[in-house]
């Protein structure tokens, strides 16, 4: 992995870090990481991870973070028992205990599996950022360009992205708001439209159809995954590999008739090693979905759905409303408040 040794190079990081960081400052404690960089960020004042130097890393595409510089950082608490190998994470009244190399998680005493195990580096404990932060309800934004993890508060709904104006032109002709939606009133016509390979996404999908009076369809692949294809431990299983090949598309072995009738379209996935599977790239490269309103659902055990929504919304011109995930066995109500503050209840 390329260091970034240079001096100068290391004078402008930390100005990067410092100038994201301001932008959320006002919406709650901000913490921002970059990945082979010493220095930590909280609320725009700068200091060492820890007196070792250790760096945020990415190990087989995952983001990974030394876990006590992160929660001392938003005023937690990190325990390490060397004996069992298990990190346990406090943040206000919430706990988190996670095994080396296991991928069961304890959240507040119930199990969840996510989808990377904590390993040690170089004698430090590094936990997957994502899962972290979200679990303590905080959002976590990922930016290639400078490889910096943005951590903020949600509460203060601030966003810490920085965006071009080309980006800016983007998003306004593109995406619509929740008010849009509503306008469309009683008429417009509703697809749910979702891959579920373990149940939980189906189970989401079928209340939100419930709810709206939307259509229900399962893409369905022609080759359907074993258990075995989705052994993440095994290098070359059919999930690992399509995931890791930016161009597989698993063919469908089904169709939606008549696309072009639908104004709205939630579509629902698993989350895969942080990702969209690769079957729904197939689904959206599959139709027109121009004019139309797209709704990205997800269930996943700690990932967010950010990074698949980009890449979804790099594969269909469309107006896009902002996703949701779900945790597994998610209430009826919970997915009822959210289709209601977007209007379409």
């Amino acid at each position: 992995m390329r260091k970034y040794l240079s001096v100068i190079f290391m004078i402008f990081a930390f100005a990067v870090l410092s100038a994201v960081t301001a932008l959320g400052a006002e919406g709650g404690k901000t913490v921002v990481m970059q990945i082979d960089n010493p220095v930590i960020t909280v609320d725009g004042a700068g200091r060492n991870i820890d007196e070792s130097n250790t760096v945020p890393t990415i190990i087989n595409d995952r983001t990974y973070i030394p876990v006590r510089g992160l929660i001392e950082a938003i005023g937690g608490s990190a325990q390490r028992d060397n004996d069992t190998k298990t990190a346990v994470l406090n943040y206000g009244s919430d706990e988190i205990r996670l095994t080396i190399d296991s991928t069961t998680a304890y959240y507040n005493n119930a199990a969840v599996e996510i989808d990377t195990a904590p390993v040690i580096v170089n004698g430090r404990t590094m936990l997957p950022a994502r899962f972290i932060a979200e679990s303590f309800g905080f959002d976590v934004e990922w930016d290639s360009e400078s490889k910096t993890i943005t951590i903020s508060e949600t509460a203060g709904e601030v966003s810490t992205e920085t965006t071009t104006a080309e980006e800016t032109t983007e998003l306004t002709t593109a995406e619509v708001t929740e008010a849009d939606i509503e306008n469309e009133g009683d008429g417009s016509k509703i697809l749910v439209a979702y891959f579920s390979n373990t149940g939980n996404t189906e189970s989401v999908a079928n209340t939100i159809a419930e709810v709206t009076g939307g259509d229900i369809f399962e893409i369905q692949p022609s080759d359907p995954y074993t258990e075995e294809d989705l052994n993440y431990n095994v290098d070359d299983c059919r999930a690992n590999n399509e995931q890791n090949d930016p161009a597989a598309r698993p063919e469908i072995a089904n169709s939606v008739e008549n696309m072009e009738d639908y104004d709205i379209v939630f579509i629902g996935y698993p989350i895969w090693w942080g990702d969209a599977p690769k079957i729904i790239c197939t689904f959206m490269e599959s139709y027109d979905f121009t004019d139309k309103t797209v709704i990205p659902f997800c269930t996943s055990g700690g990932s967010g759905i950010s990074t698949s929504e980009n890449t979804l919304k790099s594969l269909a011109d469309a107006n896009w409303l902002d996703g949701q995930r779900f945790d597994r066995g998610v209430s009826e109500e919970s997915i009822d408040e959210w289709l209601t503050e977007l209007g379409i209840n």
